[in-house]
């Protein structure tokens, strides 16, 4: 849990980064390359970043503080569902970066991995088996 815990508020921290980025743009500079195939601007700045009015980073930052709600609460199968639709995001958002924008955000790329491996800790998790019980007479 405490690893998962750490990723979520690494998570949490860097999708605040990028929500700064987005709507503070002129107080919070964006550090990362420009130009070539790493250009976190022009990712952030796509058609792509965006879902209808809000932008992708807002949505993470709410994914993120689910997910700490859920981890926090030990709701293990909830967790997974929620881990889940944070993956198919990621494959979306993977896609969308290499075929649709032709290029990469380091910070972006943080957040994916960081969301398959909270996937993965879920699915551990959710599908571990359960410890023996204790069975010893005193």
């Amino acid at each position: 849990m405490a690893w998962q815990l750490g990723l979520g508020v690494l998570g949490l921290l860097i999708s605040a980064y990028l929500v700064a980025t987005h709507y503070f743009a002129e107080q919070v500079p964006l550090a990362c390359s420009t130009g070539g195939v790493v250009d976190c601007e022009q990712v952030t700045m796509s058609a792509e970043s965006m879902v209808g009015p809000v932008p992708v980073a807002v949505l993470g930052l709410v994914w993120f503080g689910v997910t700490l709600a859920l981890v926090l609460g030990r709701a293990t199968r909830p967790q997974m569902v929620w881990a889940a639709l944070g993956l198919l995001a990621v494959f979306y958002l993977v896609y969308a970066e290499l075929f649709l924008i032709g290029a990469l955000c380091l910070w972006c790329t943080a957040i994916h991995l960081i969301v398959v491996v909270l996937f993965l800790m879920s699915l551990w998790e959710a599908t571990a088996p359960a410890p023996a019980a204790d069975y010893r007479v005193t």
